[in-house]
């Protein structure tokens, strides 16, 4: 059993208040109490090492798992990469293929209609253009008024579906870019709606009520069966100008 004890000039003397006693210097241990406290310390120096080992393997196990799944997300990016800039190149090609054949129905059809330069011309031509009286409404009351329809035929054949012949008549009549086919006609601006939308914005802009304005709201399509091509019908406030001879119908 240890013993608590002070170091004298004598030896060691016994302290009977034992570890809590403030003279205390030394710690008398029996050999058996001596070597299991020797056997503990190194068990915990085990213990601790072991520690120490388990947590870089398991550091060095993370780190290549991160490695393994930076790798695989990184081929999983390249093979989208790849398959991205595939499905570019196809897309590309597609609307190159797209182009050379509306180009060409294009062509075809300034040639059967004879409009020239053939190559070079829209396609678009006015058929007929006339008054026609509009109902619309001014507070309560049910007002009249008349307007224009514009009949304008397209380069595109009656073979096209109508949902792809009014996608094409609008984004090259009304592109968003460049030159505005109306403009040659000499309607000079439009309006997002009907003839109470076009008063409204003429609140707002008095240039509205002197330029010609197209009213889209009443924009409309048509596929003319006689002549075989896609007709637009677009309403608007004055007269057109004097129409350009290769916008005319031959």
């Amino acid at each position: 059993m240890s013993e608590f004890v002070k170091k004298t000039i004598m030896g060691y003397k016994t302290l009977d208040g034992g570890q809590s006693d403030p003279e205390c210097t030394h710690v008398i241990l029996s050999l058996k109490e001596y070597n299991d406290l020797l056997r503990e310390i190194s068990q915990a120096k085990q213990e601790a090492r072991n520690e120490r080992s388990k947590a870089d393997d398991d550091k060095k196990e993370n780190e290549r798992r991160l490695k393994l799944m930076a790798q695989e997300h990184e081929q999983t990016i390249e093979k989208w990469r790849t398959t991205l800039e595939a499905e570019r190149a196809e897309s590309a090609h597609q609307k190159r293929l797209n182009e050379n054949l509306l180009r060409i129905a294009r062509e075809r059809a300034n040639a059967d209609r004879k409009l020239k330069p053939k190559k070079e011309h829209t396609g678009y031509v006015v058929v007929v253009s006339s008054e026609k009286i509009y109902r619309y409404k001014s507070g309560r009351r049910l007002e009249s008024v008349k307007l224009w329809e514009t009949v304008i035929q397209s380069p595109y054949s009656i073979e096209f579906p109508a949902k792809q012949a009014k996608k094409l008549i609008l984004e090259e009549f009304f592109p968003e870019n460049g030159e505005w086919e109306a403009a040659r006609l000499g309607i000079e601006r439009w309006v997002a709606g009907d003839y109470e939308d076009f008063l409204s914005a003429a609140d707002k802009d008095e240039e509205f009520i002197q330029q010609n304005t197209a009213l889209t709201g009443y924009r409309s399509f048509r596929a003319n069966y006689r002549a075989g091509y896609w007709e637009m019908i677009l309403v608007h406030t004055r007269p057109l100008e004097v129409v350009p001879k290769d916008m005319r119908v031959s």
